[in-house]
């Protein structure tokens, strides 16, 4: 039995093994996501990705998915939104970092001062919010850590980043993840870049993507929702189900991504998800 999404303040949903796979919507997803618009629920769609909520929702067109940039939260954004909140004296400036209007932040005593080893992403929202650091002698607040294939990511620049680490700088990884697909194959994650940076620097990363509190707590904070009043629907045990349950949201898992219903013989029951459905189309008609 399905749940009724009119008991909860808001439908978050997984991204990439939920709504689409590579470039195709999942079934169910699009009619989902239109039911919800109509019946005015409160949702978003959310991501580890390290792109700005701005370009997911520019690659969502183009499978016929229309949203707007506001309903759409990846790691990227989470990381700003961290480092904005974090550093800025007066934490005023933690609003809308996933937004692409940022033209209009509020004022700090002192901008955070960032090296960005990781997405040209992550420069845009956080252009002219934050003071770059380019070279290893500036102070240094944060240094925000992308996969290693990222365009800010270069051998050059890494070697700026560990000297940055070393001298006190917070090493802030978008996502603990090990390795991510590509149409190559098995690509270095934002996760296994920390671990050289932190085994090198003697540092220890603050992750800001699922499956961490922080990812959850911080879309929260911008939907004015109690995270345990939320219901999540997700493919993925860890990153998904687990982490939504540590912060007391309900969970629905879709079996079109990572997870087999083979995969929860194993799990212990507080971990299990609270519904289990094969796709988004058993979803559809059961939000009241």
């Amino acid at each position: 039995m399905t749940p009724d999404f009119s008991q909860f303040q808001a439908v978050l949903l997984d991204l990439d093994g939920t709504v689409y796979h590579e470039e195709h919507a999942l079934p169910g997803a699009i009619a989902l996501i239109r039911r919800l618009i109509v019946e005015g629920r409160k949702y978003a769609c959310l991501s580890n990705s390290t792109a700005s909520p701005l370009r997911i929702v520019e690659r969502l067109s183009r499978m016929g998915v229309e949203l707007d940039p506001t309903h759409v939260y990846t790691a990227a954004a989470a990381a700003c939104d961290y480092v904005l909140q974090q550093f800025s004296p007066s934490g005023n400036a933690a609003s809308g970092a996933s937004s692409p209007d940022l033209s209009t932040a509020g004022a700090t005593r002192r901008r955070p001062r960032v090296y960005n080893l990781s997405t040209e992403s992550v420069q845009e929202m956080l252009d002219g919010l934050v003071d770059w650091v380019h070279t290893p002698g500036e102070p240094c607040d944060a240094v925000i850590v992308g996969t290693p294939t990222n365009v800010h990511a270069t051998e050059d620049r890494q070697r700026v980043a560990l000297q940055l680490l070393r001298k006190g700088a917070e090493m802030v990884g978008i996502c603990a993840d090990r390795v991510y697909p590509s149409p190559r194959g098995l690509e270095f994650g934002s996760g296994a870049l920390c671990a050289l940076l932190g085994y090198a620097a003697n540092s220890t990363p603050t992750f800001c993507g699922k499956p961490n509190a922080i990812f959850f707590e911080k879309l929260c904070d911008r939907l004015a929702v109690d995270p345990a009043a939320c219901v999540l629907v997700g493919d993925n045990l860890e990153s998904d189900v687990h982490g939504a349950k540590r912060v007391r949201m309900k969970t629905i898992l879709t079996l079109t991504g990572v997870t087999r219903r083979r995969d929860l013989l194993h799990v212990p029951a507080e971990l299990q998800p609270d519904w289990v459905v094969e796709d988004l189309t058993e979803l559809v008609d059961s939000t009241g």
